[in-house]
């Protein structure tokens, strides 16, 4: 079946950049996962079998494509400028939005890819299991750990210093 690239592109490109953020360190590490999912799917497309498979495809191809990434990234020599970057749709004007989403991005990686497509992204624990093609209990406990991460760090931040 071969799909309009153009519309999929309009359709999923903020999805995609927005779980390439989850990876990467820095705007132009998300250019580049983002950039690569795109690549893949215009390779790929034939293989597709409907428009839910393509959304699936592309979670799954993205989260894959940002493991790949950082990979790479970890064998290099140089280090890359940090910056924190927030997309304009995540933004929140007060301090507390900012804190959450710099908390969710400090999490270790198995926990933020999964707390994300579920906050953000708003897939259920089964989505997020095909997707990632993880039983949906693992999804569900590293749902349940990134919560109690967030919590201590949130709480720490907000002046809480109890064990939540």
């Amino acid at each position: 079946m071969k799909f309009d690239i153009e519309q999929i592109i309009n359709e999923y490109s903020a999805m995609v950049y927005r779980i390439a953020l989850v990876y990467g360190k820095t705007k132009e590490d998300a250019e580049d996962i983002f950039q690569e999912v795109f690549l893949r799917l215009v390779r790929y497309q034939n293989r597709l079998e409907s428009k839910e498979h393509v959304r699936n495809w592309l979670i799954r191809v993205t989260a894959n494509c940002g493991k790949s990434y950082i990979k790479r990234q970890s064998n290099d020599q140089t280090l890359p400028l940090m910056e924190d970057v927030m997309l304009s749709e995540e933004k929140d004007d007060s301090d507390m939005g900012y804190a959450v989403y710099q908390a969710v991005k400090s999490l270790p990686e198995k926990y933020r890819v999964v707390v994300h497509l579920y906050y953000y992204e708003e897939l259920s624990v089964k989505e997020i299991s095909a997707c990632l093609q993880r039983r949906e209990g693992t999804v569900k406990s590293q749902l349940a750990r990134g919560r109690e991460l967030l919590k201590k760090k949130l709480g720490k931040e907000f002046g809480d210093e109890r064990e939540l």
